[in-house]
């Protein structure tokens, strides 16, 4: 991957509590996009699940991309 491209990363199957989370976000590097998540994110949010951003990899993907999730019922 480019250092100077985007790419927009995907973690499945995060923040697990009842049913998986998700977290996602726009960078250059995977670093990057972690710190986008780091700067939206409250610090208790941050403390307790940041280290799965590093355990978790993520799906990356070029633009375009498109996907969706159904909702459970």
């Amino acid at each position: 991957m480019s250092p100077s491209k985007w790419h927009l990363y995907i973690w499945r199957g995060i923040r697990s509590d009842y049913t998986s989370g998700i977290g996602f976000a726009v960078g250059r590097s995977k670093q990057e996009a972690i710190e986008a998540i780091k700067a939206v994110s409250d610090d208790w949010a941050w403390k307790s699940y940041a280290g799965e951003l590093l355990t978790v990899e993520p799906e990356v993907h070029d633009f375009p991309y498109g996907d969706w999730i159904s909702g459970g019922g």
